[in-house]
């Protein structure tokens, strides 16, 4: 603090500018109960349900099968015709080059379907294959 002689308002002085230089504490927030945050998270996202139902809309996608029996699952739309649009495009890519794939076709998805689908080829035969809905080649 301040030497022994200085008068009494100096030294409060004194001890007040320390007290300003050091941090302050945060205010302690009050025990909360479990079941008080389940609630808080439970009204938090209410519009977590749509859009849940949004990402298993049916749709199609283009699915890629190579000379090596891996295939590729990609381009998910709920439109049939940009879907086909899509398909002649990717089609007419391939068309020219020295690596072509065996076969380039739309089948019927779900967008979840196709975002969890592997990107560097999938060998699975229980990805969707088919160009009805629900139905297997």
């Amino acid at each position: 603090m301040g030497h022994p002689d200085t008068p009494r308002s100096a030294k409060e002085s004194h001890a007040d500018a320390d007290r300003a230089r050091r941090p302050r504490r945060p205010a302690l927030a009050a025990p909360r109960r479990w079941w008080q945050a389940l609630l808080r998270a439970a009204h938090a996202s209410p519009a977590a349900p749509a859009a849940t139902e949004a990402a298993y809309t049916w749709g199609y996608a283009i699915r890629r099968e190579w000379p090596d029996g891996h295939h590729d699952l990609f381009g998910f739309t709920p439109d049939a015709e940009t879907a086909r649009r899509r398909l002649h495009r990717d089609r007419d890519y391939w068309r020219g080059g020295p690596l072509r794939p065996a076969a380039v076709y739309l089948v019927a998805t779900n967008a979840v379907a196709v975002d969890r689908h592997p990107l560097d080829g999938c060998r699975d035969s229980s990805c969707p294959n088919s160009p009805e809905r629900g139905g297997r080649r």
